[in-house]
């Protein structure tokens, strides 16, 4: 079926209903909370979390009831959104990100590229995991840590993990989203040094995915049991034998030590090995230096057929790993996320799921505009900024030839332009600053 943004929206509006009816999921309370009849219904509440863009709860409010004078007050909504889980806004966007059928590939992969991002609430200093104090100058506040594996190629994102900020692992995250995704094209997955470990590396070759990691280089000559060329470029082959014991320990259990022997401390988590265990797990993989701008290097590991991607392709395909910083600046400042209505976590919870669900509902509706159409020498794509606001237009109700307007507005793209980054010395926002959403 044709993204059209009618059709996405009466599939968005239909899993709204769909969650509305069942109350009692998604209820702190079940049995007690939206039992009786009231205007806010679950329903209601998530359609007002999501087209919510107003930071003044009471005139977001007045416009979804059209100013009528029975329209439920600021702390009406805010009661009964704290009866309602985060689980319910999670749910829509995982329910209508998989009913989006993304068509664009990278040479028959799913570009997906992991990383992790923090967003600021306020102060909340019974929510111990987030809450950080602030010093004499400032205020403290809440901070979480959103994971995410986001699709380059498509612009939308695939899964998201919350995290807060004493209790963040962003290795653990990515592993879990790696096991519990649906994906069944072949994927390569774009990740930053943060990423670098066994553990991760083979979850995602056991899940039958490809990886691009990049790994710390400065000042290093051995890298995974191997002595590292000390040249500017290279692609290294690197087999290994993965196991928890010393090599003393084992030649103690008559067990010989094998040749390319890599230990991995108890003290490391690593799923394919027990602690103290006897047995061994064969690695490999590609071990790639590149020189940069600047004479600067960097180096990256990865599981890739060397034939299929050889040394000149990999710096190319790395650097696409950029889309998804553009796209969490994106869902911050042009959705609207970091203007939140709530210091609580599970308030804050739904607006994150609530915000990401609109992102990937205007990403859908820009895939039915042509890029192409109009005459200039540069390629030219949908201004993101303007997709939202038409988006959440008709997401409130109100009819608007989108693809039409969209096409009017392209934007084109010059990545050879080069020029200083602009220096701001006082506030990145403007105090007018309103957000889409």
């Amino acid at each position: 079926m044709k993204n059209t943004v009618l059709t996405l929206r009466e599939r968005l509006f239909s899993i709204i209903r769909r969650l509305g009816e069942e109350p009692e999921r998604y209820a702190r309370k079940p049995g007690r909370d939206f039992t009786r009849k009231r205007t806010l219904t679950p329903e209601v509440l998530i359609q007002l979390i999501v087209t919510m863009n107003e930071k003044s709860i009471w005139k977001g409010l007045l416009r979804h009831f059209r100013r009528r004078i029975d329209t439920p007050s600021a702390s009406a909504f805010v009661q009964q959104r704290q009866k309602l889980l985060p689980s319910a806004l999670e749910d829509l966007f995982r329910k209508f990100t998989d009913q989006l059928r993304p068509q664009k590939k990278f040479r028959g992969y799913r570009l997906l590229a992991v990383d992790g991002s923090s967003l600021k609430s306020g102060a909340y200093p019974a929510d111990r995991d987030a809450y950080r104090p602030g010093t004499d100058r400032q205020h403290g506040w809440n901070l979480f840590h959103i994971n995410a594996l986001f699709d380059i190629e498509n612009g939308i994102y695939t899964d998201v993990i919350v995290q807060k900020e004493h209790t963040k692992n962003e290795a653990e995250a990515l592993r879990e989203m790696a096991k519990r995704s649906g994906i069944s094209d072949p994927v390569i997955v774009l990740a930053d040094r943060n990423y670098e470990a066994y553990n991760n590396f083979v979850c995602l070759e056991k899940t039958g995915w490809k990886y691009l990691i990049r790994i710390k280089d400065c000042n290093r000559k051995n890298a995974y049991g191997v002595k590292l060329p000390d040249t500017p470029e290279f692609d290294l082959p690197v087999r290994m034998t993965l196991g928890r014991l010393t090599p003393q320990q084992l030649r103690q259990h008559g067990i010989p030590v094998p040749e390319h022997y890599y230990r991995i401390p108890n003290s490391v988590p690593f799923d394919y090995l027990k602690a103290e265990s006897t047995d061994f797990y064969e690695f490999s993989a590609r071990i790639v230096r590149l020189q940069i701008k600047g004479g600067r290097t960097q180096m990256l590991i990865t599981n890739l057929d060397a034939a299929q991607f050889p040394l000149s392709a990999i710096q190319a395909l790395y650097a696409r790993r950029w889309g998804i910083e553009t796209s969490f600046r994106e869902l911050k400042y042009t959705v609207g996320l970091i203007h939140l209505h709530s210091r609580k976590s599970d308030l804050v919870l739904q607006e994150i799921f609530a915000a990401f669900t609109v992102f990937n509902f205007t990403q859908a509706v820009a895939w039915s505009a042509n890029e192409g159409c109009g005459r200039s020498k540069y390629r030219r794509r949908v201004n993101f900024a303007h997709a939202v606001y038409l988006c959440c237009e008709v997401l409130r109700g109100k009819s608007a030839e989108i693809t039409a307007l969209l096409e009017r507005t392209l934007t084109p793209c010059r990545p050879d332009r080069v020029y200083p980054r602009p220096k701001i010395s006082e506030n990145r926002l403007s105090a007018m600053y309103v957000s889409a959403r």
